[in-house]
């Protein structure tokens, strides 16, 4: 188990490595061998918060000026684009002239 000061390192750490929330169109079953997301759009990190029970979340914006999207999947990527992390979601459709909070979250211990 990673000890409560362990975790506040390895925020710090993921939340260099991490550098964007991805969004796709597609909902079938994590397999583990993605590459990429069905329509990937990419939203930058833009902070970091650690949660209770052990989970680090990371949160980003759909912005008013981005088109419409149904989300049926989302994702994390690093620095080279290497997509590191993919659930399947309930699907979400956006509206255009609409801001979103985007907030992805993964278990650290």
């Amino acid at each position: 188990m990673v000890t409560n000061n362990g975790i506040t390192g390895i925020e710090g750490v993921l939340a260099t490595y991490f550098t964007a929330i991805v969004l796709g169109t597609d909902g079938s079953p994590v397999t583990g061998a993605e590459t990429a997301l069905t329509g990937q759009v990419s939203k930058a990190v833009i902070s970091t918060n650690i949660l209770a029970g052990g989970y680090i979340q990371f949160n980003a914006q759909i912005a008013a000026s981005d088109p419409a999207i149904t989300v049926r999947e989302m994702g994390l990527v690093n620095a080279a684009g290497v997509l590191c992390y993919r659930q399947v979601i309930t699907p979400v459709t956006t509206v255009s002239g609409v801001v979103y909070s985007l907030g992805y979250k993964i278990k650290l211990s």
